[in-house]
């Protein structure tokens, strides 16, 4: 493949279970070229390997596209670092993003906090990625669900929880979808 050529690429992770099996088996890990509906790279790893770029031959230009199982600063830093760009699906609990303040100070971005900012109305928010001394620039696109979708959300996070009762910020952030890219 040329370097220099631009790549959409699709990027997800699957469970397979052998038959009569009661949890995951293995778990196949795939990359499908956008433009030409191909399969560029397929992986069937152990059920204890989790979803991760490290995965994948990608290069400088590639875009991935990516959901909440790849939110993971330690493999996303490096590809965005190398000249890659990322889709994402982002998920507030289990990646951190940061604003900085007047002193170019990091701050966790507290997103039940920041959400509320903005009254149901979609934005775009400047944010950064960080690991390892790298801070990289993203945008978080913040997109409000109509009031049925966001009804059926907080029902299914309900659902969800492990405990009696998902939390207040857990049921709020259901309500919007959220979406990052560099």
């Amino acid at each position: 493949m040329d370097s220099g050529s631009l790549r959409f690429i699709v990027i997800d992770g699957s469970t397979v279970q052998e038959p009569g099996a009661t949890g995951t088996t293995y778990r196949l890990h795939i990359a499908i070229d956008l433009i030409s509906l191909s399969v560029c790279q397929v992986e069937v790893s152990t059920d204890k390997i989790g979803e991760s770029l490290d995965h994948y031959t990608l290069v400088s230009g590639d875009v991935v596209l990516i959901d909440r199982g790849y939110n993971s600063p330690k493999s996303l830093v490096p590809f965005l670092d190398r000249g890659g760009d990322i889709l994402l699906r982002y998920n507030a609990h289990s990646m951190n993003l940061f604003e900085t303040n007047d002193a170019d100070d990091l701050i966790k971005i507290d997103w039940e906090a920041r959400l509320k900012t903005l009254a149901k109305q979609p934005e775009c928010i400047k944010a950064y990625l960080c690991h390892s001394n790298k801070r990289i620039p993203v945008f978080l696109h913040a997109i409000p669900l109509p009031p049925e979708k966001a009804a059926e959300a907080r029902r299914r996070a309900k659902q969800r929880s492990k405990k009696k009762q998902a939390d207040e910020k857990t049921l709020y952030l259901s309500e919007w979808v959220l979406v990052s890219g560099s």
